[in-house]
């Protein structure tokens, strides 16, 4: 079977990892898969470029549209005339067209993951908790909220994307049951809409030993350590930072617990706390190491949908201690192998913490045995990649 995948880029982010181990997949199981993509970053010759027009992209911006890129020369392409299904991901970032989608689906199968809101907004990848659904659209908070807008131009862009998916057949996926119930009261709710969870190789997070993580991360081994992951630092309104700020100097006087921060951490060393030690952005079998070396991670995210990053931690083991966002409820189980605290509230976000650091040695080991357990059961590799597989049998043409 023969896929072409297009996103905004093929290694790099959530989006693209999925993306990415689909085409292994693909390749692995006598098939061939090809990506177009905005930003290339791989050295695979299966790749090929989406390229930006930078005076479209200034006047993109400046008219507040999409819809001054040329992206129909992909049908003209070997790799569309040759796919049997065509899967997009993430089609935000001024590189394509959206009207190409539109006749893409008129020619062949076409899947649709939605990793974000995007599709289902004016402009913005995500609203908040309580946004109100304006003519089948989330409202976005503000126009500056990315992809932002320099004037207020929903009206147009959401009569533009309404007309597109109104002559589109599309089978869109979802991976949390979060988004599956806001695209059902959405503008797309008349598509195919399925739910395929993300997964995660267990091979390639697996917990190791905490004391000798930290001994080779030059780690302190007598103390309680808090993980988070920056995600552009101060400069990303969907992370919460001022909210993992606010966690943290609730704990300036627990002398025994520390907060590492893993991850694009631009701009946050600037906060003055000797409580956070810092590390910049580190490969997958280093970032293993880091979960496997911590006792819980902390996640203040105010708009995600099922970050990859939980899995990620859970399947080395660690419980999870997060604001009630987006899907990540649907993996972590409240009280039992992680704490789901009320949306922005900072005092359950406490108590959850200190759940779990102050359990002893035996229940941690049961909470990660169940952690692990339950993300080998639920949310493998192997579970999303099949589960992909079977979609794309089905609506082969």
């Amino acid at each position: 079977m023969n896929i072409l995948q297009i996103g905004t880029t093929d290694k790099r982010g959530g989006a693209s990892a999925v993306a990415w181990s689909l085409k292994e997949y693909v390749d692995k199981n006598g098939g061939k898969s090809t990506m177009f993509v905005a930003d290339k970053l791989s050295k695979s010759d299966d790749v090929f470029v989406i390229k930006r027009n930078k005076i479209r992209r200034y006047l993109s911006f400046l008219f507040s549209t999409e819809d001054l890129y040329k992206t129909d020369w992909i049908l003209k392409t070997k790799e569309f005339k040759e796919a049997d299904v065509v899967h997009c991901h993430n089609l935000h970032g001024r590189f394509f067209n959206l009207a190409t989608l539109q006749k893409m689906s008129l020619i062949k199968p076409v899947v649709w993951t939605l990793h974000d809101e995007w599709a289902i907004t004016p402009h913005c990848a995500y609203t908040f908790e309580g946004s109100s659904i304006t003519e089948g659209f989330f409202d976005c908070p503000n126009k500056e909220m990315s992809p932002r807008l320099l004037w207020h131009n929903e009206k147009v862009i959401k009569s533009k994307k309404k007309k597109i998916y109104d002559n589109s057949k599309l089978n869109i996926v979802v991976p949390s049951l979060w988004l599956k119930k806001r695209l059902e009261q959405s503008i797309l709710s008349k598509h195919n809409i399925k739910l395929i969870y993300n997964g995660i190789d267990t091979n390639k997070f697996k917990k190791i030993n905490k004391q000798e993580a930290r001994k080779k991360l030059k780690l302190p081994k007598d103390k309680k350590i808090v993980l988070f992951l920056a995600d552009g630092g101060i400069n990303n309104p969907w992370k919460g930072w001022n909210y993992t700020m606010k966690v943290v100097k609730e704990f300036e006087e627990k002398e025994n617990v520390i907060f590492l921060c893993v991850g694009n951490n631009e701009n946050m060393e600037k906060e003055n706390t000797k409580k956070i030690m810092y590390v910049g952005i580190v490969d997958n079998n280093i970032l293993n190491e880091y979960y496997s070396a911590c006792d819980v991670i902390l996640i203040t995210s105010l708009a995600d949908n099922f970050p990859l990053i939980v899995l990620e931690a859970m399947s080395c083991g660690l419980p999870v201690v997060s604001f009630d966002t987006g899907g990540i409820k649907e993996a972590v189980i409240h009280q039992e192998n992680g704490y789901i605290a009320g949306y922005k509230n900072i005092k359950e976000i406490i108590e959850g913490l200190n759940l779990f650091l102050e359990k002893d040695s035996n229940e941690i080991e049961q909470i990660s045995y169940k952690n692990i357990n339950r993300i080998s059961q639920e949310f493998s590799l192997s579970k999303m990649l099949e589960s992909y597989a079977d979609l794309y049998q089905e609506i082969k043409k």
